[in-house]
């Protein structure tokens, strides 16, 4: 097996799992750009944009951008941190409580086509090769 087989079987399914949130999210006027940002801004109230960029492994500008989106369309809102007036907060309004517990069924259904057939030693197995190559692509940055 070469690596493009495995790298095209992970862009695939990438593929296959976005454009099913997509199409199940687009009446709700969030795009699946947006949608783990919602998610995780509503698991994690006050979670600051620095955060948000460290654990989904993206840049400021891409955290900023997205935020903003959401925020033009109402669903989440933004504040200064009073502790420190760099950061900024960010929390879900109203008109995305609204909207909370069918994006969190299309997430649920999602991972439970994902892993149909899967026990879940098997998924703690994939997990585990997954978290491996992960870690290996980020010692190809360091080397750079």
């Amino acid at each position: 097996m070469e690596a493009n087989d495995f790298g095209k079987l992970i862009r695939g399914i990438t593929s296959n799992v976005n454009l099913y949130i997509g199409s199940e999210i687009e009446q709700y006027g969030i795009k699946q750009g947006q949608f783990e940002y919602f998610l995780l801004i509503y698991s994690t109230p006050g979670i600051n944009q620095i955060e948000i960029g460290k654990l989904k492994n993206v840049g400021k500008a891409s955290v900023t951008k997205a935020l903003k989106i959401l925020e033009e369309d109402g669903f989440i809102k933004r504040e200064a941190d009073e502790k420190d007036r760099r950061n900024t907060l960010c929390f879900i309004t109203e008109k995305g409580e609204a909207i909370v517990d069918d994006l969190l069924h299309v997430k649920v259904n999602a991972e439970h086509n994902l892993f149909e057939g899967f026990s879940e030693q098997d998924k703690k197995v994939l997990f585990g090769y997954l978290l491996k190559l992960y870690k290996n692509t980020e010692k190809l940055n360091l080397e750079s």
